[in-house]
């Protein structure tokens, strides 16, 4: 698909946000200009190129290339004929918007009105999941008046469908036009992919934002990107593998899991790597559907992998690892190479230290760096994870007391995977726990809760470039690639990031390695055939950074050791008293600051 975007004289924000928007989406789109002396209907038949399927109509541009004249019989009887889809939008009350509104609808919609009230909410249609997506059927707000308008329809118009209403008046709606279809948008605006998002959630730009998004998506069907599975986990941070720490049982999470269908990963502390039961590693072993764990720092220090000193981090990371294969040598129990970052602290220093030991990806709460003031776009937040720093991927997560159905949807719109990251004080009282999940399984009866290290390695976009051949853009170190037809698919995989050939060493597809060239940027992709049923695995390799595994001076481990122990009291014991545990923070923060 191909999407036109018209303007006159030039591009307004609207026009370029609109193309930038296509863009991102995958959709190759043009700009086109309008010319003001021509005969409407023979310019655009001339103009446009016999590919394209879309055309983008914004009431305001056409009334100025019409000279305030109405849309003729001849241009509509054209848009109908020539374009598959017709995206209506900028979209406010006005004479000539409510006359360019119902000449697209067949007069079945005939004015766009005002919202008078901000405590309405958005309503998507319970029928409308092919565009909809996991969207279909749920209900939040409030709306934003000054950008969001409605529109109105003309008596019961059975050929209108209406995607999302607003106070039971369409916001977003659709109406056949000859063989077109056209998709209005009651939205003044279109979102700016480049602007800084800050703290604010994805839903406060919904109506600006997934209405086109949606409407584009669904016109351009594989041709664009799409998330090619969807994928969730429950990350639970600290816990040594014991039968019991504090309001988690090791036994009940397993029932949990089997009889409510999901997957627990623990973020787990290297340094209890032999403190641990062999009942429950067992356990782990037995079922690797339901339990599994990944890294969650070192020490546990405070801020220790917040920290700029790269050497530092190079000998925490080091320790680690270090200790993470005695700790499957003792176990048996295999560490996903997934980091979490005790506290939700890390450094742009501790991402390029991660990458270089061929880590997968990074998992934390936030997406900037401890005490920076690094501002993230729209655009790089509504992707699987963030690659900003230093072109290692940032997958985020949030707590089950936060997580809004809404955020469910937009999440298993984007690819962004459903992390959903607890303690073990979550397991006092599990309904809210719970009641995500049930919630983020009946939005997604597909989708596929594996541990971390396979939800970052499946959390990857792909769209179709020809018959039975597939681009896929990666973000993890580690992808997979499964093909779930009846016949073999062609593949190129391509991470989207440029590495110097002194720090990428190899792709590797299925352990086969491919050596990188050294001295020359490299941009990362590898071409496979992936057949009916299967999957294969693509590795990127850094190159070895040969850290010092020196260890740190007896103070630092003491401390470390008294912090761990004092924290597993607290959780053992003192979380079940509020005001032992209040004392306790009191105390942790004034002196246990390492």
């Amino acid at each position: 698909m191909k999407l036109i975007v018209p303007y006159i004289h030039e591009q307004r924000e609207q026009e370029s946000r609109l193309v930038h928007l296509a863009e991102f989406l995958g959709i190759d789109s043009e700009a086109l200009p309008l010319a003001s002396s021509a005969e409407s209907a023979a310019f655009l038949d001339g103009a446009v190129p016999g590919d394209c399927t879309c055309i983008a109509l914004n009431p305001d541009v056409m009334k100025e290339w019409l000279g305030g004249d109405h849309l003729s019989m001849s241009l509509v009887k054209l848009l109908s004929s020539r374009f598959q889809h017709l995206l209506v939008y900028g979209l406010r009350p006005s004479a000539f918007h409510d006359a360019f509104v119902a000449a697209l609808s067949n007069g079945k919609l005939d004015a766009v009105r005002s919202l008078n009230d901000d405590s309405y909410c958005y309503e998507m249609s319970k029928t409308g999941e092919p565009v909809c997506g996991a969207f279909s059927g749920i209900s939040f707000g409030p709306v934003n008046p000054s950008n969001d308008h409605v529109l109105a329809m003309s008596g019961e118009c059975k050929d209108i469908e209406v995607l999302i209403s607003i106070n039971d008046q369409p916001f977003m709606a659709t109406a056949s036009l000859g063989s077109a279809k056209a998709w209005f948008v009651a939205s003044r605006d279109v979102v700016d992919l480049h602007a800084n998002i800050g703290s604010a959630p994805l839903a406060e730009y919904f109506s600006s934002f997934l209405p086109f998004a949606m409407a584009l998506r669904h016109a351009a069907g594989e041709d664009c990107w799409r998330p090619n599975k969807s994928v969730a986990c429950v990350v639970i941070d600290d816990p040594l593998l014991r039968k019991n720490y504090g309001f988690l049982n090791f036994e009940s999470l397993l029932t949990l899991c089997t009889q409510y269908n999901f997957h627990s990963t623990i973020a787990f502390i290297p340094h209890n790597f032999a403190r641990n039961s062999a009942q429950i590693t067992r356990m782990f072993r037995e079922n690797p559907k339901r339990l599994s764990i990944c890294f969650h720092g070192n020490d546990h220090t405070n801020a220790e992998l917040a920290t700029t000193d790269r050497d530092r981090i190079e000998r925490m990371v080091a320790i680690a690892k270090d200790r993470i294969e005695q700790h499957e040598h003792i176990s048996g129990l295999a560490c996903d190479n997934v980091m979490v970052f005790p506290q939700g602290k890390f450094s742009t220093e501790a991402m390029s230290v991660l990458r270089a030991n061929n880590f997968d990806a990074a998992v934390n709460t936030t997406p900037y760096p401890y005490q920076s003031f690094t501002q993230l776009t729209i655009a790089e937040v509504a992707q699987p994870a963030v690659t900003r720093y230093e072109q290692f991927p940032l997958f985020l997560r949030r707590s089950s007391r936060e997580i809004q159905p809404q955020d469910v949807a937009f999440n298993l719109f984007f690819g962004r995977p459903i992390l959903i990251g607890e303690h073990h004080d979550i397991f006092k009282d599990p309904q809210p726990l719970l009641q995500l999940v049930s919630t983020v399984n009946s939005m997604a009866p597909q989708i596929e809760w594996c541990s971390i290290g396979e939800v970052v390695s499946r959390s990857v976009l792909i769209r179709k470039e020809c018959a039975h051949a597939y681009q896929v853009c990666a973000y993890s170190g580690r992808v997979q690639i499964s093909n779930e037809a009846q016949t073999e698919r062609k593949h190129v995989v391509h991470w989207g990031t440029a590495f110097r050939g002194d720090e990428l060493e190899a792709v590797a597809v299925d352990g086969v390695r491919c050596d990188a060239e050294h001295g020359k940027t490299v941009l990362p992709n590898v071409s496979l055939t992936v057949l009916p049923g299967t999957s294969r695995t693509c590795t990127l390799i850094h190159q070895d950074s040969k850290m010092s595994m020196s260890k740190f001076d007896w103070r630092w481990t003491a401390k470390a050791i008294f912090r761990r122990r004092l924290s597993e009291f607290r959780d053992n014991y003192l979380s079940k008293s509020k005001f032992a545990l209040s004392a306790a923070k009191v105390f942790q923060r004034r002196f246990l600051r390492v």
